[in-house]
C-alpha cells in the first residue's frame, strides 16, 4: 500500500493515505490525552495516586476505592486549536474551536463501619473523552520543484494498467495527466514547462475517541486498594482536504489550476482492560500502579475523492470533473499495552504533590483484515516507532473550601527518527470550589507541538512538506454533586 516516508507523516491527519490503513492510522488511534474532569485536567493527569475523581478509571481505577459517599459529575469543555503554517517561507495561520464533552458520570459508594477487610467500595458508570482530532490547517506557497501531480505522475508509470481510481485515475479523466503512447509513460504540463505555481491546502479534521467504562474498586484496611476498569471506545473520525494549484503567472502552456478534493471518515468500537492498586502505608503517602491491556479495534474507513482541472480560455480545452467511487474498508487494529506508575504526598491535608509516569510501546501497535495482513505496514510500524516514557506532575492546595491546582506533562515523540520530534508539552492550572455536597472546578490547559506535515511525495523518497506549530487550548469545567 502507498505511503510517505515516515519522515512527512508526523501529522497524524497526513495526506497521503492513499490506502487510509497505514501505520500512521494505527498510532492516530493509540495516542491518548484525556480530558477527565477539570480537577484531573488542572493537576496535568497525575492524579493516579489520589483518586476520589471520576477520572480515576482513565490512570488507576483504584483511586475509586477512596470514595466515601456517591456523586454525580459533568465536565464540559471548549477546546480551540491556533496553526501555523511555514511552506517555502510563507507563513499562514488558522484555527478551529469546538465544545466537548470532558467525562461525565456516576460513582455509587459502599462504606462498612469495620476498620479491617474490607472497609469500602465504589462502583461507576461513565464516560470520558479520550482523544480529540479537532484541527483546521492552511498552508500556501508557492513550489519550484514539484506538483502533487509528479505523485500521481509516478505512481501511474509504476503501474500504468491498473491506475489508482482515488488518485491517478482522477488526474487521467480530466486531463492533466496524459499518456504518451510512444513513450510508453505518463507526463503533465509543469515537467515539460516548469514549476513555480501556487499551492493552496486546507486541511479539516474532527472527530474523537471517547470511553464509555464500567468500573470498581475495593478498600482492605485503609491500606490497600484494588480496582478494575472494563472501557468500550467509540471513535469517529472526519477529514476534509482541498488541494489547489495554480498557474500565477501563467508560464505553463494552456493549464491554469486544478482542484482535488478528498474526504476520509474512521467508525467503529473498541474495548479494554484496566487494573490497578494504591498502598497508603502512612497517612501522608500514596503509591501506586496500574496496566491497560491493548485495545482492540473493529474499524471501518470510507474514502472519497474528485478532482476538477481549468485551462487557459485559449487552449481550447475543456474544463473537466471527475469524482471517485465511494470506497469502505473493514479492518482490526491492537493498540499497545500501557503502564502506569504513580505517587502522591498528602502535606498536613491542606497541600498534595503528585507525579505520574507512563510507558507505552508504540511499535507493538498490529493492524489486520480478513483479507490483507498488513505485513508492510506492520513491518513499518516496528521500525518506525518506538516505546515513549511520559512524564506528568500536578499539586493542589487548599485554602478552606477553594482549591488552588497546576500541573505539567511531557509526552515523549513516539518516532524512531529524531528528526521527527514529535514531543509535546501541555502546561495546566485551575481551581475549584467545594462545599459537603456540592463542587465547581475549572480548569485550563496549553499543549504546543510542532508537525512535519507530508503534503505528497513527489518521486519515490522525496516528500514536499510544511512545518505546523499546533497550540491547542482547553477551557473545562465541572459540576458535581454528592448524595
Amino acid at each position: 500500500m502507498r505511503k510517505l516516508s515516515i519522515i512527512a507523516m508526523l501529522l497524524v491527519g497526513a495526506f497521503i493515505t492513499v490506502e487510509a490503513q497505514n501505520e500512521m492510522q494505527a498510532l492516530r488511534y493509540s495516542q491518548y490525552n484525556p480530558f477527565g474532569t477539570a480537577r484531573y485536567a488542572a493537576q496535568g493527569g497525575a492524579i493516579g495516586a489520589l483518586g476520589s475523581d471520576l477520572s480515576s478509571v482513565l490512570v488507576n481505577p483504584a483511586g475509586l476505592g477512596f470514595y466515601r459517599s456517591s456523586e454525580f459529575s459533568f465536565s464540559p469543555s471548549i477546546y480551540w486549536v491556533n496553526t501555523t503554517s511555514d511552506f517555502y517561507g510563507q507563513h499562514m495561520s488558522d484555527s478551529q474551536t469546538k465544545f466537548n464533552i470532558g467525562s461525565i458520570g456516576m460513582v455509587n459508594a459502599f462504606t462498612r463501619d469495620k476498620k479491617t477487610g474490607i472497609v469500602s467500595a465504589a462502583f461507576s458508570l461513565g464516560y470520558n473523552t479520550l482523544v480529540n482530532f479537532n484541527n483546521r490547517t492552511t498552508i500556501q506557497g508557492v513550489s519550484d520543484q514539484s506538483s502533487l501531480l509528479d505523485d500521481f505522475t509516478w505512481h501511474a508509470n509504476a503501474s500504468p494498467n491498473d491506475l489508482d481510481p482515488y488518485y491517478e485515475d482522477l488526474a487521467f479523466e480530466t486531463g492533466l495527466m496524459p499518456y504518451d503512447e510512444a513513450a510508453e509513460e505518463y507526463w503533465h504540463d509543469m515537467q515539460l514547462d516548469g514549476y513555480g505555481q501556487q499551492l493552496y491546502r486546507l486541511s479539516e479534521q474532527s472527530g474523537y475517541v471517547g470511553e464509555y467504562s464500567l468500573s470498581g474498586a475495593f478498600n482492605f484496611s485503609n491500606l490497600l486498594y484494588f480496582g478494575a476498569s472494563m472501557g468500550i471506545h467509540a471513535v469517529r473520525f472526519y477529514e476534509d482536504i482541498f488541494h489547489m494549484e495554480t498557474d500565477l503567472d501563467d508560464h505553463v502552456i494552456d493549464f491554469h489550476q486544478f482542484q482535488f478534493r478528498e474526504f476520509n471518515t474512521t467508525k467503529g468500537w473498541g474495548y479494554t482492560f484496566r487494573f490497578g492498586m494504591i498502598l497508603r502505608p502512612i497517612q501522608m503517602v500514596r503509591v501506586g500502579a496500574s496496566v491497560q491491556l491493548p485495545t482492540y479495534y473493529h474499524l471501518s474507513d470510507e474514502k472519497f475523492t474528485d478532482m476538477a482541472s481549468t485551462w487557459d480560455s485559449s487552449s481550447g480545452i475543456e474544463d473537466a470533473y471527475k469524482s471517485s467511487p465511494n470506497g469502505v474498508y473493514n479492518y482490526k487494529l491492537k493498540t499497545p499495552f500501557r503502564a502506569n506508575a504513580h505517587a502522591s504526598l498528602i502535606l498536613f491535608r491542606v497541600a498534595t504533590v503528585s507525579a505520574g509516569y507512563e510507558y507505552v510501546d508504540y511499535s507493538s501497535a498490529r493492524l489486520d483484515a480478513y483479507d490483507y495482513k498488513f505485513v508492510d505496514e506492520n513491518d513499518e510500524i516496528r521500525r518506525g516507532f518506538q516505546a515513549a516514557h511520559n512524564l506528568k506532575a500536578g499539586a493542589e492546595v487548599r485554602l478552606s473550601s477553594l482549591y488552588l491546582r497546576a500541573g505539567g506533562q511531557h509526552l515523549m515523540s513516539p518516532f524512531t527518527d529524531s528528526r521527527n520530534n514529535a514531543e509535546s508539552w501541555i502546561y495546566s492550572g485551575g481551581l475549584g470550589f467545594r462545599t459537603k455536597k456540592a463542587y465547581f472546578d475549572v480548569s485550563y490547559s496549553y499543549s504546543t507541538r510542532t508537525d512535519v506535515y507530508g503534503m505528497y511525495s513527489y518521486q519515490p523518497g522525496m516528500n514536499e512538506i510544511a512545518i505546523n506549530e499546533v497550540n491547542g487550548n482547553n477551557l473545562m469545567f465541572t459540576v458535581g454533586y454528592k448524595f
